[in-house]
């Protein structure tokens, strides 16, 4: 693998229902790069700084299924991995457009072509003190959104529809509507895709058999070849390092 830097700061616990983490990819060599990205229930917002200068902000969306990308000689990415609570109360905003799609933004976001760019540290402290003004203007949250995610995360997508609808206290109906209006999908194909993320720390070692609750091996391989182009074989061999979170997910 051609050797690249990477790291991540945790998001303040007042974000906690919002934002995954902070995180910093740099190449710092004269190669261009190619990887696979997995889909796994969070979007980004992500600054690229080219020979040290702000190139592009870039909101991504959720997706569905993988992407190819590409990382330029002498550059480096930082980025917000949000929950997607954060599309409504942070960025104020539907991110259905951005469904396995990504939207320029201009470069003057949130102030980011102001803030000091090479300490990642005081870009997270400024970032998120953005964040927390913006939170500050939501005149209420709802409850069954915020219990909603929580279940989602802490089951890794496993509960049903109708599991998660008793347990918000919020329709089925009105649960898929909020989904597709403000993300693009169905809160199943969300689900789904949590589940099959769950698996990929166990993939990485080398557990081709689900703990997750899939219905059988078969199930289990059907599942993550639809979310990641590959089956879990293919994925374990990560052939020429291509699957850039197996390169980024802590260790067991």
């Amino acid at each position: 693998m051609t050797e690249i830097f990477y790291e991540e700061i945790d998001t303040d616990k007042s974000l906690v229902d919002f934002v995954k983490r902070f995180w910093k990819f740099s190449n710092p060599t004269t190669i261009t790069q190619h990887y696979t990205i997995l889909p796994d229930g969070y979007f980004d917002l992500i600054i690229t700084i080219k020979s040290n200068k702000l190139d592009n902000i870039t909101l991504f969306g959720l997706w569905t299924k993988e992407v190819e990308v590409v990382v330029p000689a002498d550059t480096i990415i930082i980025g917000i991995c949000f929950k997607p609570l954060a599309a409504e109360y942070i960025l104020q905003q539907t991110i259905a457009d951005t469904l396995n799609n990504f939207k320029k933004l201009p470069n003057d976001f949130w102030n980011i072509n102001n803030i000091q760019l090479d300490n990642f540290k005081m870009w997270t402290d400024e970032i998120t003190n953005e964040m927390l003004q913006n939170l500050k203007k939501v005149k209420a949250f709802d409850n069954r959104k915020q219990n909603l995610f929580n279940l989602l995360f802490q089951s890794n997508g496993s509960l049903t529809v109708d599991e998660l609808s008793k347990q918000s206290f919020w329709s089925s109906r009105q649960i898929n509507r909020y989904f597709k209006n403000n993300f693009g999908l169905t809160l199943k194909t969300y689900s789904n895709i949590l589940r099959c993320a769950s698996a990929y720390t166990d993939i990485r070692e080398g557990d081709l058999f689900p703990k997750q609750d899939f219905y059988d091996q078969a199930h289990f391989i059907k599942e993550i070849k639809k979310h990641t182009g590959s089956n879990p074989k293919e994925l374990y061999k990560n052939k020429n390092d291509r699957f850039l979170q197996f390169s980024t997910l802590p260790k067991v």
